[in-house]
């Protein structure tokens, strides 16, 4: 005898007890010795929706001499179930004539909906002057701008620069079991500003106090400083390049250079082999190239390519041509050109990826990343080779010892065990807390989610890998604490998580001009 969905067996391992409120569903499976196992598993009578904020009743016509849901009865069975809140009186009225004629097939009735949170705004800088075109700005039918991100934008002194706009806060909901559902917009930004600007809380607008060019850090961080301007490579010539300000290199970074600058940065040529950090925003008219380089941007990252580098932007990145075995990451979104390839190396996006083609016949696969905090992935990997190492030394010290019941195989034992539970319940999703998966399932892909309803990460429709091109078999697709790798190619295609974020689904993309 087996327990199936929604039961549990005794302490004493005889009993199987139901755990919701349903109809017993009891079948014999067929082993391959000949033996049949009992297997007992419940149908729910109350289904509820993965956010809770609707219900359907599940109604069986009733058998003689065997208790089921009675007129009399219904009201006292929804109350038992939980619900208590938006119960559909019409659709109650329905089952109840169900009932009493008797003459219906096996039904699932919308019983209950909730009320959804109430849309706030969240507080946002207006800017006074023109600081766009931004990498990557998707307008209101979700197409792209790709025009050339723009940087160092000349202010004079006294001028606004932008005006804090109040957080308006959202109104919570309720779930059809009564519980309160917070409004997940509505948050307050802290606004930052360094160098020649001021910045006043009482009328939330901020104006350069002199002469100079503007850097804008993921649109809360104001920066007026002076420019400099280098008229070729850097190189012997000019050595190691570091700045307060703001830089333009007309030409390029050679190997085993580096380049600190705290606001935006313009390069005309391309980064080769050499260390880049940048405060605020990085155009590179050329590419980044060679195992050696690596770039390091506080704000957004406009570059045509990457070869075998390491790119990190706080904000969105654009790849206008290709990236070839490169480790990149974003603490926002990743916008590829339709026409751009990526082959081999990992990118991984805190909001979402637009890609073109992935792979090809020949390449190594790529693994791609969205809905995902690129430090805690980092946590993740270092706690699975934390895992085999582990693992190692205890297969190792029974070899030498031999002694499976001695207490520092207990002890080792349950240093694996811990780094199990926190593999299952580390929560990639960016704005989570860390360890907040349910500790159900034995991998990280069959352990359930909470709510999307009740975490205070990116809304679930927002981790979403979007390939306009083709993604070849061996492609790893990673979605918040999702995984798959494909195993045929694919074109034109939305990936994204299902409502209950238990899978991954393919959606086709459709074409915008």
């Amino acid at each position: 005898m087996i327990h199936g969905k929604n039961t549990r067996l005794s302490e004493d391992q005889s009993i199987i007890v139901a755990t919701v409120l349903g109809y017993p569903v009891v079948k014999y499976l067929e082993q391959e010795d000949g033996d049949k196992l009992l297997h007992i598993s419940v149908t729910p009578l109350v289904k509820l929706a993965f956010n809770r904020l609707s219900a359907t009743l599940s109604i069986k016509p009733t058998v003689a001499d065997i208790y089921g849901v009675q007129e009399n009865n219904l009201e006292e069975l929804l109350e038992l179930a939980g619900l208590n809140h938006g119960i559909d009186h019409d659709a109650v009225a329905f089952v109840k004539k169900c009932i009493r004629e008797n003459k219906f097939e096996p039904i699932d009735v919308a019983i209950a909906t909730g009320r959804e949170p109430g849309i706030g705004s969240d507080a946002y800088l207006d800017f006074a002057i023109e600081i766009g075109p931004l990498a990557g700005t998707v307008d209101e039918e979700g197409i792209i701008d790709f025009r050339e991100r723009k940087i160092m934008v000349g202010v004079k002194a006294g001028d606004l620069i932008a005006t804090k706009i109040p957080a308006v806060p959202g109104t919570p909901g309720t779930s059809v079991l009564g519980e309160l559902i917070e409004s997940k917009t509505g948050k307050d930004i802290k606004v930052k500003n360094y160098g020649d600007s001021t910045y006043s809380s009482d009328s939330g607008e901020i104006r350069a106090s002199k002469d100079g060019v503007l850097s804008v850090t993921n649109n809360t961080l104001i920066k007026v400083s002076s420019r400099q301007t280098v008229n070729g490579d850097i190189d012997f010539n000019t050595g190691n390049v570091e700045t307060h300000g703001c830089m333009k290199i007309v030409g390029s970074v050679q190997p085993g250079f580096q380049v600190k600058v705290e606001g935006d940065l313009g390069i005309g040529g391309s980064v080769m082999s050499a260390n880049i950090e940048c405060g605020s925003n990085a155009v590179i008219a050329g590419g980044i190239t060679g195992k050696n380089s690596t770039v390091k941007t506080a704000g957004d990252a406009d570059i045509k390519f990457i070869e075998q580098g390491r790119l990190d932007a706080g904000g969105i990145i654009v790849i206008r041509n290709q990236a070839y075995f490169s480790n990149i990451a974003s603490g926002s979104d990743i916008r590829c050109l339709p026409s751009s390839t990526i082959a081999g190396g990992t990118m991984i996006a805190a909001g979402h990826v637009t890609a073109g083609t992935i792979g090809s016949e020949s390449s190594d696969p790529a693994t791609i990343g969205a809905g995902i905090d690129p430090e805690r992935l980092h946590q993740l990997r270092r706690l699975q080779t934390e895992l085999i190492d582990r693992q190692d030394e205890l297969i190792q010290w029974l070899q030498m010892h031999g002694r499976p019941k001695a207490r520092k195989v207990r002890k080792m034992e349950a240093a694996i065990d811990e780094i199990k539970l926190q593999i299952i319940k580390l929560n990639l999703i960016p704005g989570t807390e860390q360890f907040s998966r349910k500790a159900t399932g034995g991998s990280r892909d069959e352990t359930e989610e909470e709510s999307p309803l009740y975490h205070t990460g990116i809304d679930v429709d927002k981790i979403r890998i979007d390939i306009h091109g083709t993604a070849y078999p061996g492609t790893k697709l990673l979605l918040g604490n999702r995984s798959m790798v494909l195993e045929n190619s694919v074109s034109k295609r939305q990936f994204k998580l299902s409502a209950d974020m238990k899978r991954i689904i393919a959606l086709p993309i459709r074409d915008r001009s």
